[in-house]
């Protein structure tokens, strides 16, 4: 059995995960996000727009986005690794959310 790849807290590593993880979801609402991530990665975001099912992941800013994705990198990483779950690593502040809830509820409920 071959080990899952570990997601590290790097810029590469995480918009990598997280463009596979989007083209293999389902999506039946269109939207788009703008992911920051901060730590030692000086902010850099990345964009996720889902538009007639189909996922596009770039690195760059969205600007008027629904709702934006604030995450410090090592967080976002073990959210992705499945080691922390989403919604206790929003309680705690380590990722917020900003904008339309409603939207964002479904879009991370989805990815995550």
């Amino acid at each position: 059995m071959q080990k899952k790849k570990k997601i590290e807290p790097t810029f590469g590593s995480i918009f990598r995960a997280v463009e596979e993880k989007a083209k293999k979801t389902s999506f039946l609402q269109d939207t788009a996000t703008q992911i920051t991530l901060n730590g030692n990665l000086d902010n850099l975001p990345l964009y996720v727009k889902i538009e007639d099912g189909n996922a596009e992941v770039a690195p760059y800013e969205y600007i008027n986005a629904p709702f934006y994705i604030d995450a410090d990198a090592d967080t976002f990483a073990s959210v992705l690794n499945g080691d922390k779950d989403f919604v206790v690593a929003v309680s705690q502040g380590s990722i917020t959310i900003n904008g339309d809830a409603a939207q964002a509820l479904v879009f991370c409920s989805k990815l995550f």
